[in-house]
């Protein structure tokens, strides 16, 4: 029977869906914080994508490692 993940060492899978939970949001989050005087409608846009990504990612991750 084939596996779909050969290595017995799975801390850095936990480790990419954390990331993936956690850390394109918060570096959304940091971008969208720095351009903001600059350029408000595009702060906006990254700040709304970032809040979604993170409800969204948070979700599936979650789910993934229950």
């Amino acid at each position: 029977m084939g596996v779909l993940i050969d290595s017995t060492d799975y801390g850095w899978y936990i480790l990419l869906l954390f990331f993936l939970a956690f850390g394109v949001p918060l570096l959304l989050l940091i971008i969208g914080l720095v351009i903001r005087p600059k350029n408000k409608k595009a702060s906006t846009i990254i700040l709304i994508i970032a809040a979604v990504y993170s409800v969204i990612g948070l979700g599936v991750c979650r789910s993934v490692l229950i």
